[in-house]
């Protein structure tokens, strides 16, 4: 209880309630005073926003809505007394014991009762007394507010209405509605007196904002006038902001927009002027491009239609005149813009016409323009026939004159005293106003791009005329014999190529799209090709005299036209670079890095496929004349090459029939092979046409024929003294015709093998594989030529494995060295001559690794075979091949990993 009254006694408000000499007729006045300064605060407060226009409320509705100072005041005393209840019914709860001790009798504590509510009783008739003055006092209050507010509306409205007269009378004074039209420049006095006007046309605006101002007679009589005077000057400075637009003026332009600026429709006003500066882009270039206009009529009736390419090319030239023109207008309204700032605001004029998130005015007028440009060329290919020829013919020297319009649009808008991009004043809005035009990629491609419809046209075109004479070569009918192009066909496709490239020029674009046309070009050339060509039987087989036969000829014949486009292309691959070379200093490195990645993507893969094309043709062809000369170098086993003492005895093995002599005389097989070597050369091998790829083919033919010779020498047996001089003559035989195709040293390690070989028949079993040169050799036939010095029952690998000397060869060299013959198959389908080991080191180890394991076989039965015959001693030549296995083939290796 102590502490209520202690709290009571600080509040500052319900203390004096405790006091002996306590007024409540004091209290109420105070706390009425109080709340009548707060009322009339608060009043004051409330018109501000009417002097600025605002509308005004004449009912009283609303001065209730926040709680005065007397009901706050009265709902304090409420909390009190609740507060004091409580207390006491708390204190009475928790002492009642000790009460009753120390009451004496219930009639006296009765009477103590009594007294608290008597007491009680004369506070709450105080507190209602007090509570019914505060609000009488309260209402009378409110009630002078409300006049007081009324009054304050009513003050309000009359300077609305006496500032709205002073602009009235500002407008219709004005000097401006005398002047009818901005065609020319306005004097600083006339552009003073339109901005004055505009910003009292603007303030009025505000002042009609409220619904019920633009009700009262005063106001409605005078809007007609106003009206008439603002739709006057708004129509004036939007002709004026035309004609600044039109003379790339941009004080003119800047002034217009100020005034609209005032007139509050600056965002409106530009808006519309892009929008009749596109619609002037598609009406104007619409009307150059007419079909009637580029089609003269004449003859009877009208009848005959000539069109002049002078007077299209004028029309396209117009058309991108009024592009430039147009564009230019747009970019200097933007520019304005962008340098226009708000000194009351600070905002940027470009801010307040376009949004953060929308696109530049330069932006949108660019995109849409180029849309109409693009349906305007598309509609052309509906034309009449002679106009769409020559718009299609036109398109690289279209492309070329808008090229020279963009760099003339990027030369005209660049500022070449700051760059826009670094100047950190500027904002990012400001800095896309500035920027010149054609700066980017993106905006040059879509002008460019605007030409597609007329580009694939002209596309479509190039590649119909490059493929014509193609078609010619290869015409699909059925009386059609299939001959090969001639050179007067290629020279004409070779021209067609040269000159639709010569159309293009130096675009690179162009460039890169008519290279894909030659692409297809020599894609349809090869189909054609491959499908006129002689495979089988047709294609290898030779007549009786191992002459030349009609499908070889033919072959021959499109292996020729065939180097004719391989040639074709390289020129135009050489041309591009040189074209790249011609370029200017800064734009010869990108020009270069260009036509490298055209002529990779594009040239490359037609130069492969026509070079596998003749690869094929040439590879089979080849293949089957090195079949023929190896079946004669396989005869060398159907002749004796041992001692003529040794072929007369009666076990001798030389086949009836045959002779032996030691003289320097040839062999059979070779004298056969010259004769039919001689007939290879001169009908086959030299007219062959003279171009690298044959080079290198015939090379490689030359190189299989001594591999193969070797490898047949190399399993001779019996080889003996005699018959070593017959071989070696041989083999100077056979350097002596080769040498006629081509000189032997540029095989290589072919050449040097057949040297070594005649150099190692001549040397004893143990010297052999101590010699110099027997690196030159490989092991496989070292190992063979060893063996063959052996007893007949240490076999060779072929007889071991029941085939004969060309089957064991023909696997040895193709598909020893792979693990399945699909993959022997497929590799050496892709080779020229079919014989992997000439071409793969790699491959030519491997199957020298396989020919040691079919050796060590053989050693291994001989051994066995020898085991069984008692008292058999081992060959030398054994023990000479087991020790000189492992090392010639880790020398061979070595060498072949060089």
């Amino acid at each position: 209880m102590e502490a209520v009254v202690k709290q009571l006694r600080n509040d500052a408000q319900l203390g004096v309630f405790l006091s002996p000499d306590c007024s409540v007729s004091a209290i109420a006045s105070e706390v009425v005073a109080k709340d009548s300064a707060a009322s009339k605060k608060s009043s004051k407060g409330e018109t501000e926003p009417l002097q600025r226009g605002r509308g005004v409320s004449f009912s009283g509705a609303g001065a209730g809505d926040v709680a005065s100072h007397s009901e706050r005041f009265i709902q304090r005393i409420d909390q009190a007394v609740h507060q004091i209840d409580r207390v006491i019914t708390e204190h009475i709860s928790e002492h009642h014991m000790s009460l009753l001790d120390q009451v004496g009798s219930v009639d006296a504590l009765q009477e103590d009762v009594a007294s608290i509510q008597a007491s009680v009783e004369h506070v709450k008739r105080a507190v209602d007394d007090l509570e019914s003055k505060v609000r009488s006092q309260h209402d009378r209050l409110q009630r002078d507010i409300h006049k007081h507010r009324n009054v304050e509306a009513c003050g309000d409205l009359v300077r609305r209405l006496l500032r709205f007269h002073q602009l009235h009378e500002r407008v219709t004074e004005s000097s401006v509605t005398l002047v009818n039209g901005a065609s020319h420049a306005p004097s600083s006095h006339r552009s003073h007196e339109m901005s004055s006007t505009a910003m009292a046309i603007r303030e009025i605006e505000s002042l009609l904002s409220d619904p019920q101002f633009e009700e009262l007679s005063i106001v409605r009589d005078a809007l007609p006038a106003i009206r008439r005077t603002s739709g006057a000057l708004r129509k004036d400075v939007r002709n004026q902001l035309k004609d600044g637009v039109q003379r790339l003026s941009q004080a003119d332009a800047a002034e217009a927009l100020k005034i609209l600026f005032y007139l509050g429709s600056l965002s409106d006003a530009v808006q519309s002027t892009v929008n009749e500066i596109i619609q002037g882009v598609e009406r104007k270039c619409g009307a150059v491009i007419a079909e009637d206009m580029l089609l003269s009529r004449g003859g009877p009736n009208g009848s005959e239609v000539t069109v002049q390419k002078a007077d299209v090319w004028k029309a396209v030239q117009d058309v991108f005149e009024c592009i430039r023109a147009h564009a230019l207008q747009v970019w200097n309204l933007q520019r304005v813009l962008a340098k226009m700032v708000d000194t009351g605001t600070g905002r940027n004029y470009l801010e307040m016409v376009i949004e953060n998130d929308e696109p530049t005015l330069f932006a949108t007028f660019w995109e849409v323009s180029c849309a109409i440009l693009r349906e305007l060329f598309s509609s052309t290919l509906s034309f009449h026939a002679a106009v769409k020829t020559v718009l299609i013919a036109s398109y690289p020297r279209m492309r070329e004159e808008a090229t020279r319009m963009l760099n003339e649009l990027h030369a005209a808008t660049q500022r070449r005293d700051f760059d826009v991009a670094s100047d950190a004043t500027l904002t990012e809005r400001q800095r896309d106003g500035l920027r010149a035009v054609a700066a980017s990629a993106v905006e040059r491609n879509q002008l460019l791009d605007s030409m597609a419809p007329l580009a694939d046209a002209f596309m479509e075109r190039s590649f119909r005329r490059i493929s014509n004479p193609i078609q010619m070569m290869f015409p699909q009918s059925s009386n059609f014999h299939t001959s090969p192009p001639s050179r007067s066909d290629m020279q004409t496709l070779a021209r067609t190529f040269f000159g639709e490239l010569e159309q293009v020029g130096s675009d690179p674009v162009l460039i890169d799209r008519m290279i894909l046309q030659v692409h297809k070009a020599v894609e349809l050339f090869c189909v054609n090709a491959k499908k006129i060509m002689n495979t089988g039987q047709a294609a290898t087989a030779v007549t009786a005299s191992f002459g030349r036969s009609a499908g070889q000829a033919h072959n021959v014949a499109l292996l020729s036209a065939l180097h004719q486009m391989d040639e074709m292309v390289g020129e135009i691959a050489g041309r591009l670079a040189m074209l790249a070379s011609q370029q200017s200093a800064s734009t010869r490195s990108g020009a270069q890095q260009s036509i490298k990645a055209v002529s990779e993507r594009e040239l490359t893969p037609c130069r492969e496929q026509i070079q596998a094309l003749e690869h094929f043709i040439l590879g089979q062809y080849l293949r089957a004349l090195a079949q023929l000369a190896e079946r004669i170098f396989a005869k060398m086993h159907e002749e004796s090459f041992a001692d003529r003492a040794r072929d007369n005895r009666p076990n001798s093995a030389t086949p009836p029939g045959s002779t032996s002599s030691a003289s320097s005389a040839g062999s059979k097989y070779m004298t056969e092979f010259t004769a039919a070597f001689g007939v290879l050369v001169e009908d086959h091998i030299r007219r062959l046409p003279a171009t690298p790829l044959v080079s290198n083919c015939v090379s490689a033919f030359v190189s299989r024929l001594v591999s193969v010779f070797i490898r047949h020498a190399s399993l001779l047996r019996p080889l003996e003294e005699n018959g070593k001089l017959r071989l070696a003559n041989d083999m100077a035989q056979l350097e002596l015709r080769l040498e006629s195709v081509l000189p032997l040293r540029t095989l290589g390690a072919c050449y040097d093998e057949l040297r070594a070989f005649r150099h190692m028949i001549f040397l004893d079993s143990a010297s052999t594989v101590r010699d110099a040169v027997i690196d030159k050799i490989r092991p496989s036939n070292v190992w063979h030529h060893l063996i063959s010095r052996a007893p007949l029952e240490l076999q060779h690998p072929h007889q071991m494995k029941r085939m004969t000397a060309s089957k064991y060869i023909e696997w040895l060299d193709t598909a020893a060295c792979f693990q399945d013959a699909e993959s022997a198959r497929a590799v050496v389908e892709k080779l020229p001559l079919g014989y992997p080991c000439l071409q793969d080191s790699r491959l030519s180890v491997a199957a020298e690794k396989e020919a040691w394991k079919e050796i060590t076989k053989c050693l291994e039965a001989y051994v066995q075979r020898a085991s069984a015959v008692p008292g058999a001693e081992l060959d030398p030549v054994y023990e000479l091949l087991q020790e000189s296995g492992a090392i010639l083939l880790a020398g061979y290796e070595l060498n072949a990993t060089k």
